[in-house]
């Protein structure tokens, strides 16, 4: 039954970039099937559900993920990490020039400095993909070529997969730091509170998910080099350090710093007179581990750049690149535009624990210390410090504090799912207002952006069953009800709540000044308002407004529901625009109101100046009277 279980949840997430979302109810279906079957497993094994719980209700959250992550090889850092995979197996070399093209980032193959881990433990997936879909040919396929949908997938779901792994992987180590419930509900903060979210569901085509999961791997196996006493288990544990780590370096190349965390527990040990000889061998056992498993590594660097060793991007970015000298490092942690304890404020809560966990256990904080320093230097030394992803592989070695702070509120069901949904919502929020890395998201901002998600989610479930409640509620929430007295006026060029809320207005510029009054352009042929509004009987829409000089005339037509209700000639001078709704037209709750114009101007060719985008008429205010 488990076999069966997982040869399903395989097949329909491969199935998925072809029949689209129409296969979400199956995959649910089979997500929750596979934790059934995991749940008779565990229910046989040695203490039972009670026992295993944590696993089970982790394995249950992670069905979402499984169902709606990317499925996608996105242009840019994802091109870089698959290119060089599908050059070994279709062309049996890295000459990358052919393998962008088809990729569709031609030209840019000059600047892939990724390391090769993450195409590594990709390609046994892709492996048996591949022989599935040659098998296949007989019947009718073409030759692949390693563009079809099938392939990325199976990229995304390599990486779920491994990401997975590492989740419950860390669990088992913070077992060994506090209870299995604040186990289980740091693991669920570390994930969906660190850049690991982003990377297993938005863009898993990345080395991050592996990532984490190799630095999971290496905390386990530290803690279990520490417990060991034996020479043998000793020399065991040290090289499966070595193999983790070097797993982690694969990854990514800054993550060797994680040699320090097992290399200190060596080193204390070679102090024990008893103990050098058997140590001798342990080091040996570490050290030859991570050799080994990071040559691929290596060789790649040589093959691709004539060298063994280098920091891959100073070739691509000279000495500019990386300053030691100089490095960011207040900004690292807590500026707006990148910092790590703005941008996951549970880490922050973390470091918080470790000084907590320095009484309990300075063996471990002391160890891991050295290692989250050497990151925190390198990360604010580069440039581009603000790229929050490179602390990924340090979130294992902060976990442990996590638990330890969580550990007073682990068995109050409610308080922790509390935290770790405001946890993804925040997450949730600094991903929305962060198009781009480096853009300044102050964390005042990012919490009125989880405010006004929270509200526009609670609307939204209300609407249906109760439309006057959801709109008085969201009146109380922006306190700009619409319509409570006989008129209401909206600025449209200041920060009204109807441009955010129950949806986000659609094709507004930002606000501006235009002939003496403020506004929004409008910056397509369309522009579109949602209106909370619950008031019998029709509506008087005033719009104030201004065209764009045109040769020819401008007009401005207003559907309200989908329904015209009227056209209007438009001058290119501010100017009030009239349009009657009738009491048919009306909703109770949302209504829609969108604005089409009959010419599409480009607003740098009219005057010579400013965007290069269509602006047919600015907006000034909107007036709501109701029908006499």
């Amino acid at each position: 039954m488990a076999a069966a279980s997982l040869v399903l949840l395989v097949a329909l997430d491969l199935a998925r970039p072809y029949a689209g979302p129409g296969l979400r109810p199956w995959q649910w279906s089979a997500g929750l099937l596979a934790v059934a079957v995991l749940a008779g497993a565990l229910r046989a094994r040695d203490g039972g559900l009670r026992e295993h719980w944590p696993v089970l209700v982790l394995a249950a959250l992670l069905v979402p993920t499984y169902v709606d992550h990317t499925r996608r090889i996105e242009i840019g850092d994802p091109v870089h990490y698959y290119s060089s995979l599908r050059s070994m197996l279709f062309d049996a070399d890295l000459r990358l020039a052919n393998d962008y093209e088809l990729l569709g980032w031609a030209g840019h193959e000059g600047e892939n400095a990724q390391p090769i881990g993450a195409p590594l433990l990709w390609s046994p997936f892709v492996l048996l993909v591949h022989l599935g879909r040659e098998a296949a040919r007989p019947f009718g396929l073409p030759a692949p070529n390693g563009t079809e949908a099938i392939y990325a997938a199976t990229v995304s779901l390599a990486t779920f997969v491994y990401g997975a792994a590492g989740l419950f992987v860390l669990m088992a180590a913070l077992r060994r730091f506090a209870s299995p419930a604040a186990a289980l509900w740091t693991t669920v903060l570390c994930w969906v509170g660190s850049p690991l979210r982003f990377y297993l569901s938005v863009m898993p085509a990345m080395a991050h998910g592996i990532e984490f999961a190799a630095a999971a791997l290496t905390l386990w196996t530290y803690l279990r080099l520490r417990e060991a006493s034996e020479p043998a288990r000793v020399v065991r544990a040290a090289a499966a350090c070595g193999v983790a780590v070097g797993l982690a370096f694969l990854a990514r190349s800054q993550d060797g710093l994680l040699l320090i965390l097992p290399g200190l527990e060596l080193a204390l040990r070679v102090k024990r007179p008893a103990d050098r000889r058997a140590m001798a061998r342990a080091i040996a056992a570490f050290g030859g581990a991570f050799a080994v498993t990071a040559l691929p590594q290596v060789l790649a660097w040589q093959a691709m750049f004539g060298r063994p060793f280098l920091v891959p991007h100073e070739r691509l970015h000279g000495a500019a690149f990386m300053s030691l000298s100089h490095p960011r490092l207040l900004d690292a942690l807590v500026d707006a535009r990148g910092g790590l304890f703005v941008t996951h404020p549970l880490m922050l809560a973390a470091v918080a624990g470790l000084v907590l966990l320095l009484r309990r256990d300075p063996r471990y904080v002391l160890g891991a210390a050295p290692v989250l320093l050497a990151m925190w230097y390198v990360n604010a030394s580069v440039f581009d410090w603000y790229h929050v992803r490179r602390y990924t592989g340090v979130v294992p070695l902060l976990a442990p504090g996590l638990a330890v702070l969580l550990a007073p509120l682990a068995r109050a069901a409610v308080p922790m799912i509390l935290i770790a949904f405001l946890a993804l919502r925040y997450d949730l929020a600094v991903d929305g207002l962060r198009p781009l890395p480096g853009v300044a998201v102050p964390v005042r901002s990012a919490l009125a952006r989880v405010a006004d998600d929270l509200a526009a989610g609670s609307y939204r479930t209300l609407e249906p069953f109760a439309p006057g409640a959801a709109v008085r509620l969201l009146a109380a929430y922006t306190g700009e009800p619409l319509l409570d007295g006989d008129a209401t006026h909206v600025d449209l060029a200041g920060a009204a709540a109807l441009l955010r809320l129950p949806e986000p207005a659609r094709h507004l510029s930002e606000p501006t000044v235009e002939d003496g009054e403020a506004a929004r352009w409008v910056t397509d042929r369309n522009a579109r308002l949602a209106l909370p509004i619950d008031a019998p009987g029709g509506v008087v829409l005033r719009l104030r407004a201004r065209a764009l000089e045109t040769p020819d005339p401008q007009s401005m037509e207003v559907l309200w529901n989908g329904v015209s209700v009227g056209r209007r000639p438009m001058v290119p001078a501010w100017s009030e625009y009239r349009f009657d709704v009738p009491p048919e037209a009306m909703r109770r709750g949302t209504n829609v109101v969108e604005l089409q114009f009959e010419r599409a101007p480009i607003y740098h060719r009219v005057r010579g100046q400013g965007p290069r985008e269509v602006r047919p008429a600015a907006l000034g205010r909107l007036t709501l009277n109701r029908s006499p």
